[in-house]
């Protein structure tokens, strides 16, 4: 009975090992994925894409200090932000890694340029978002997003 454990661990083991190489690279192809998703829907000012893409708890924050928390506050200052600018997006997709808890995370940077508050706009950072499986689609648990300096 004890070497039958051994032997079912072992075979688990070298299951989940094997598919890791798999599971990157399907990450990898639907985070390219998500990230255009993204920016066509922010392009357009489609919030509603755009706050599909959160999960309902989802935190987002700002390196300005700017934090919201959950869906509805996310929804609401994208609103706010679509209202007063009028900018448009690029993300370079830079990596994409499993986590061992079942998340990933997703890393790159981007680009706006437009205007806010009618002045003009060319502002660029990263970004590191943390996604979890709900269904069969990727969504983001947290965004943090670096403005450079």
């Amino acid at each position: 009975m004890k070497n039958l454990t051994v032997l079912s661990l072992v075979l688990l083991f070298t299951c989940t090992i094997l598919s890791l190489p798999l599971q990157a690279q399907n990450l990898e192809k639907e985070a390219k994925a998500l990230t255009k998703k993204y920016v066509k829907a922010y392009n357009k000012k489609d919030v509603a894409t755009l706050a599909s893409m959160y999960t309902n708890d989802a935190v987002r924050t700002f390196s300005d200090g700017r934090k919201y928390s959950g869906i509805a506050e996310i929804t609401a200052a994208m609103e706010e932000e679509f209202a007063v600018n009028d900018l448009t997006v690029s993300i370079e997709h830079g990596s994409s890694e499993m986590n061992a808890d079942g998340t990933a995370t997703i890393k790159g940077t981007y680009q706006l340029v437009g205007t806010a508050n009618g002045q003009p706009v060319t502002l660029s950072g990263s970004y590191n978002n943390t996604l979890t499986m709900v269904g069969k689609k990727w969504l983001m648990t947290n965004s943090s997003i670096m403005v450079d300096n």
